[in-house]
This record gives C-alpha cells, structure tokens and sequence, in this order.
C-alpha cells in the first residue's frame, strides 16, 4: 500500500522518533548531541512549533512537539537534513543518517499525553544510561532535567505539562511535584506503556507492557495511522466499534498488514485494534 498522508493540522500534538540508520549511533559525542539540540531550538521557532519533552538516546530521538501551524513536515525537514550534513561533515561521512521516515503519531488526549511524557523522558533510565531517577534530574539530554530543575534548552516549553499536572488552579510549582510522583510511580517496573481505547475512541486505561510489545506496538500505530488516513477515516473510529463498511475495511487492512509483517499473535492485535480475538480472526478470512 502507498503511503498515506502525514496526519498535521494547526495544534497538533505529535510524538517525534526517529532512529539511526542500521540503527547506528546518530549522536557521537556532547558536540553532536549540543548541535542537535541547538537546530531544535532554531527550528522550532522558525516553524512556529512547541516542544514539551524530549531525550536523545545514542541512536534515536524522541520529541513531543505541537505544531501551531501545522508545520510538522517541514520543521523535521529542515532539524534532519541540517543535522545530517552537519554529522557527515564533522565525522567524515557520506548518505542517510537516519533509517526510513521519522514517526509522528498525533497525541490525541490527555491520558495519552502524559503517558507519551513519561515513556520519553524515563527512556535514558529504561536502557540503563541513568540508575535513577534522582540522576535522571542531572542528566542533560532530556528534557526532565528542566521541568524538575528549570536548567536546560530554553526553548522547551512546560507550558502543555502545567496544564496537564497541574490540577487547578494551574499556577506555582505543585505541577513539577504532580509530574514527579508521576514518574516515580512507573520508574521502578521493568515495562514501559500502551493505551487502549473505550467505545468512544479515547483512552480509557493506560497498562504496561514489556519493552519489545512497546516496540512492536509503535509498528502497529504507524500501520493504523497510515492506512486510516489513506482511506480518510479518523483513528478514534477505527479504534472503536463503529461499524461502518469503510471503518471495518480500514480494521481489516490494519489488522492484515500488521499479521503479514509483524511477528505477534493476532490475540495481541485484537487487544490494541479494540475487538475481541474471535472477531479479529473472523474478519481477517473475511472475502474483501
């Protein structure tokens, strides 16, 4: 199947990756990591777009950003293509640094979005960089470091984590406690996160899953956010019991892409797609 349209519109609110080529190294050293860091800052202003969170692991990225112009693609054009030359200079390279298009699934509600804050800024303690989340407050390239201490990019913007940590009224520093108990809740289990979707589409429970479902659920909602937005259909309506022809058509396709190119069981596809593992399979040896 084609690629579908990237999914952008003014306030958007996305979940930015993207990781090495052969998955190696993109960030050699600090001056790699400062550079990069120094194009954020320079793009998001220029793109008028907001970054709330972000880390940067040895051989990805991780940003949340909202794009207030719906600019999405050509701020991440504009920070990779100048990293990239900015990285094949400097180290004597040549070609792609970065593996296949960046993902940037929509962050549609707020029981999402906190989740998306936490699995981003605990990625350097789930792989082991940080042993703490104490250290975690010290280690400069998150953007944990500036919600708990104000030191860090000045670009980052905690106006979207006040609002979403800090209760009302939504003033003073209660938020970053909020945030931090937050944090600590998840930061000692070995999981990371997935959300599942009630009837209506929006998520109704937020429940762990181990490191390589995570990974494997990231494959799955760039299937789910492509072909829904192939065939025009909004991913809360996929991801609910709405029984459209054209809903189900988009449920099938997803549920056959991520069978034929994934190794999981369609009972785990069941689970994140919303319908039951009998009625997965059923409509999977449907005829079209």
């Amino acid at each position: 199947m084609p690629r579908g349209p990237r999914i952008d519109f003014p306030g958007a609110l996305h979940h930015v990756y993207a990781r090495g080529i052969e998955k190696r190294d993109i960030f050699l050293d600090d001056s790699d990591r400062e550079a990069f860091l120094g194009r954020v800052g320079v793009n998001l202003a220029k793109w008028h777009v907001r970054c709330s969170a972000w880390t940067l692991m040895p051989n990805h990225f991780h940003l949340l950003v909202q794009t207030d112009r719906g600019c999405l693609a050509s701020f991440m054009q504009c920070l990779l293509t100048g990293y990239s030359r900015y990285f094949n200079e400097r180290h004597g390279r040549v070609g792609h640094l970065f593996q296949n298009r960046y993902k940037s699934p929509v962050v549609s509600n707020d029981g999402y979005c906190r989740e998306v804050v936490r699995y981003i800024h605990l990625n350097p303690l789930r792989s082991g960089i940080v042993p703490s989340v104490d250290a975690l407050e010290e280690y400069p390239w998150t953007g944990h470091r500036r919600v708990v201490r104000g030191s860090g990019p000045e670009w980052q913007d905690t106006g979207l984590l006040r609002a979403e940590f800090g209760g009302i009224p939504r003033t003073g520093s209660g938020w970053v406690r909020s945030y931090r108990k937050f944090l600590d809740a998840a930061a000692e289990g070995p999981a990371e996160f997935s959300c599942t979707q009630g009837d209506d589409g929006h998520a109704e429970s937020v429940k762990a899953l181990p490191t390589e479902a995570t990974g494997l659920h990231e494959i799955f909602s760039d299937h789910l956010i492509r072909i829904a937005a192939w065939h025009g259909v909004p991913v809360p309506r996929v991801l609910s019991g709405d029984r459209d022809y054209t809903v189900v058509r988009v449920r099938k396709a997803v549920l056959k892409k991520c069978r034929d190119e994934m190794d999981i069981s369609i009972a785990q596809l069941a689970r994140w797609i919303g319908m039951k593992e009998n009625s997965a399979r059923y409509l999977l040896n449907s005829r079209p």
